[in-house]
Order: structure tokens, then C-alpha cells, then sequence
């Protein structure tokens, strides 16, 4: 209870100048609403007490006991009526006994249904039906109608229950309200945008804003799965669907979603995930929302990537989706912010021929990037196997799909490529050389052998073999007549 007592201390009005009374009135009424704290609670076996002319104060209570004290106590006067902690199978708002309240708070019980509708022309201005246990598929007809009557409501505390409907009739009315609906976790993200719109955000005021969470359903082909945020999300996103709309080409539709907070200079920055898939773009879109640190053109037809080193709005980008495109190399990305702090590049499936290691190496010195390319068919050379490959195998770890690279002609995959398949070099006479060498060295050695066997012949026979009796003299055969 004295959390709810606190939630509307800012709302308590300046003392009264009256003489004190045993239950003095400041302490009952705190603001618009009625509320009492346990401590007031009747003590004498009744379970109702008026505490001033107009203000009457039920605890523990069920149904029947309710009508029962209330029957007996309530009067034409009585404008305020708080019961704490009851425990109603049905109740029917319709009662006669609530026509003339200003202020009604049913709260910290268990109530398993609100039916019927308050009459009209009520005059309630503050409804509290908080920490109820209440939920929306036991509210029969739904949660529209019981409040259908309530054109005087200004304020609607349904918090810490278990509704899934919204009240939208009542925030959309031209008049303000203040509503808290925190502590109802799965209440449609789309219902509070309604309400969120331009010709209700000065009428409408949540309370308790920072703990207002909304369910927003997500879609992933036949896959649907429900992710609980903060009402914030919604006024972030009115505000990025007024950038997306200002991305270029003009009129392609892009999506833009909030990706995260991240404090950034000690204030708190809300980062943007940008997507532009199957937009039928034939560049990159340019003019990106503020602080967009992701982006996915993804099944498209883009060539060049030359706007994310041009486009001053890509100074964030992080995340970078370009599969499925016409894309022929990345080394437009060179010296560009995002090759050098970018988180992930995946460029699957597009037509690459060749990969600049260098554009990458520098950015691969350091830890955590991850890059895809699998899909893509490069023209293998020699130099794809003395380079790309090695360097492949050596970042294996943060390029998970390196081994679906391909080489173009059905050559298989880059990172099995073998020298004997892309090494060739035509030949030339030096690859001749050492043929060469041995038939000079075998005619040297026969040469050799012949001027010996001649010699020894002439020694012991004292004739010249016929081969060299026929040779003609030379200059230097006076050397061997000696």
C-alpha cells in the first residue's frame, strides 16, 4: 500500500484550516482520488466507515458483505468510496449506489469480472481498479463497455493487472485523461500508438510512463513470437518514421526501427536499424535517419558501394546486409568509417571476382568483425591461390562461410584450390639448361677418351689410328713429336 500511497502523494492537496477531526480529511483524499492506506481500516468488526460526509472506507470484503454495508452507509452525500482488498466474483458497475460517485477505488483485491456499465451521465472523474488480478478474457462484454458512460473520467488507474485489452474509447475522446496502465505487460504496442497519435499526445497523459511496457508482435514468415518494450519505443518510432521517410530514392518505403540505447558522451542515444530489402534499388539509398548504425538492401539490384564511402550519414554504420545484389568488389569500401569499425559485413550471393585482401587486412588486425561472402564465383588465378587462399584459411574464424566461396568454371572451392591448377608459366630455353650441360659434359668426357686411346695406340704401335692419321697438322702437333 505504500506504493500506491506514494503514486499519488504529488497530487495531495495543502492542508485544510478546519479544526482537526478524529480522522482529519487531508490524510483520506490525496488528490482527484479517494485512496486509504490499511492503517485506517475499520477496527471496531464492521467493514465500512464513513471517515468524513462524503468518503466512505471498506476493507476485506466480498460481494455480498459490500452490498451489505454499503446498502447501510452510503447516502446521497457520499462521493468517494475506496474498498481495499476485496474479493468479487462479478462486479456490476451498474449499481444504483454508484451513480453519484466522483471517486471510486477498488484496489489490492481479486475481482474475477467487471460487468454491466455505469449509468450514464455518471460523475466519476477518477476510477481505480488497480492490483486486481484482473484480466481481459474474464471481462464480459469487453473492457469498452463498463467505462462506455464515463465522460467525465479525467483519471484511470488500471495498473499491476493482467489486462490484454486496451481502453481505447476512453483515451480517444477529446478531453484529457490521465491513465496508468503499468504492470500490464501484454496490452497491445498498436492500441497505445493510437493513443500516442498526434491529435491525443496533448490529451492523453500515461502515468508511471517509465514502467509502462507494451507487447509488440513480430513476424517472421509463419513464425510469430511477441517481444515486451517500453512505451518509449513508440514515440522513437513516430519520430524515425519521419526520417524513413526522407531516405532517398524518394518513395522506396524503407522501414526504420529503434535498434538500442547506448550512452554515448554521458546522454543517451537511441541507435537506428535501417531496412531497405527488395526495394528494387539499383544504388544504396542515401540520407539515412540520424545515428543509423544498420542497414540491410538486401535482394536488390545494386552495383557499387560507393555511397557508404561518400554518404555522411553511413558515419555510424556497424551492421551492413548487400546479399543478393550485383555487387562486383568491395573496394569502394576502402578507406571508408564503416571498414573501419564496422561489426559485420555480409555480401553473400552477389558477383564478386575478386576479393581485395587489403582493403580488409588492416580492419582484420584487430578482434570481433565477421564477414560473409559464400555465394560468390571468383575468377581463380594463381595469385588467388598464393594469396586469397592462405588468407582465407588464416581468418577462417571470423569468416564463417569461407569455405562456400567458389571459384568460377566449376574449379570448386577457393580454399582447395591446388597450385598444379592455376600455377602455369610458358617455357623458354632456360628450362632447357641443365640438358644442355650434361650432353657438353658427356661430348667432353668422349673427346677425352678418344685423344687417350689415340696417344696410347701411337706409343705402343707406333702409328696414328686411322682416324687420326687422316686429321690435318696442326700448329701444335710439334708439341707431341717431341
Amino acid at each position: 500500500m505504500e506504493e500506491v500511497d506514494s503514486k499519488y502523494k504529488s497530487m495531495e492537496p495543502p492542508p485544510s484550516t478546519e479544526n482537526p477531526k478524529p480522522e482529519p480529511r487531508v490524510e483520506l483524499k490525496l488528490g482527484k482520488c479517494f485512496h486509504m492506506s490499511r492503517e485506517h481500516c475499520p477496527t471496531d468488526g464492521h467493514k465500512c466507515k464513513r471517515v468524513d460526509p462524503v468518503s466512505v472506507f471498506c476493507c476485506d470484503v466480498d460481494n455480498f458483505r459490500l452490498k451489505e454495508a454499503l446498502a447501510i452507509i452510503m447516502t446521497q452525500n457520499t462521493t468517494n468510496l475506496h474498498v481495499l482488498n476485496a474479493t468479487i466474483d462479478e462486479l456490476d458497475v451498474s449499481q444504483s449506489i454508484f451513480r453519484r460517485l466522483t471517486s471510486m477505488a477498488l484496489t489490492d483485491g481479486n475481482i474475477g469480472k467487471i460487468v454491466g456499465q455505469f449509468p450514464k451521465y455518471s460523475s466519476i472523474a477518477c476510477l481505480n481498479i488497480s492490483n486486481n488480478n484482473l484480466s481481459s478474457a474474464t471481462l464480459k462484454p469487453p473492457i469498452q463497455r463498463p467505462f462506455a458512460y464515463l465522460f467525465t473520467l479525467t483519471v484511470l488507474d488500471a495498473s499491476s493487472n493482467n489486462l490484454t485489452e486496451f481502453p481505447l474509447s476512453l483515451v480517444q475522446s477529446n478531453r484529457k485523461i490521465s491513465v496508468d496502465l503499468s504492470g500490464n505487460n501484454y496490452l497491445p504496442c498498436k492500441n497505445f500508438a493510437k493513443a500516442m497519435e498526434l491529435n491525443n499526445s496533448s490529451l492523453v497523459t500515461f502515468l508511471n510512463y517509465n514502467k509502462t511496457y507494451c507487447a509488440l508482435d513480430l513476424r517472421f514468415n509463419w513464425f510469430k513470437d511477441v517481444t515486451i518494450v517500453q512505451i518509449e519505443y513508440l514515440r522513437m518510432q513516430k519520430e524515425l518514421n519521419v526520417s524513413c521517410r526522407n531516405i532517398k530514392p524518394a518513395n522506396i518505403n524503407c522501414t526504420c526501427s529503434p535498434e538500442r540505447l547506448e550512452l554515448m558522451n554521458d546522454e543517451v542515444t537511441k541507435l537506428v536499424a535501417v531496412d531497405c530489402s527488395q526495394r528494387h534499388l539499383k544504388e544504396m539509398p542515401t540520407d539515412l535517419p540520424p545515428n543509423t548504425v544498420q542497414l540491410n538492401v538486401s535482394y536488390n539490384n545494386i552495383t557499387s558501394l560507393q555511397a557508404v564511402s561518400d554518404d555522411p550519414s553511413y558515419e555510424h554504420l556497424r551492421f551492413l546486409f548487400v546479399d543478393h545484389n550485383d555487387i562486383a568488389n568491395i573496394i569502394e569500401l576502402e578507406g571508408s568509417k564503416f571498414i573501419d569499425n564496422f561489426r559485420l559485413l555480409t555480401i553473400t550471393h552477389n558477383k564478386l571476382r575478386t576479393i581485395h585482401t587489403y582493403v580488409l587486412s588492416n580492419r582484420y588486425d584487430k578482434t570481433g568483425p565477421a564477414l560473409l561472402m559464400g555465394g560468390n564465383y571468383l575468377h581463380c588465378d594463381c595469385n588467388t591461390e598464393k594469396v586469397l587462399k592462405p588468407w582465407l584459411l588464416e581468418n577462417s574464424k571470423i569468416i564463417p562461410d569461407f569455405k562456400e566461396l567458389q571459384c568460377e568454371g566449376s574449379m570448386g572451392a577457393v580454399v582447395e584450390l591446388k597450385e598444379l591448377q592455376v600455377c602455369h608459366s610458358p617455357r623458354d630455353w632456360t628450362d632447357y639448361i641443365y640438358y644442355i650441360i650434361g650432353l657438353e659434359v658427356m661430348v667432353l668426357v668422349l673427346l677425352i677418351s678418344k685423344v687417350s686411346y689415340d696417344y696410347w695406340v701411337f706409343k705402343t704401335a707406333g702409328y696414328l689410328p686411322w682416324p687420326a692419321n687422316k686429321m690435318p697438322r696442326l700448329p701444335c702437333d710439334w708439341l707431341c713429336e717431341r
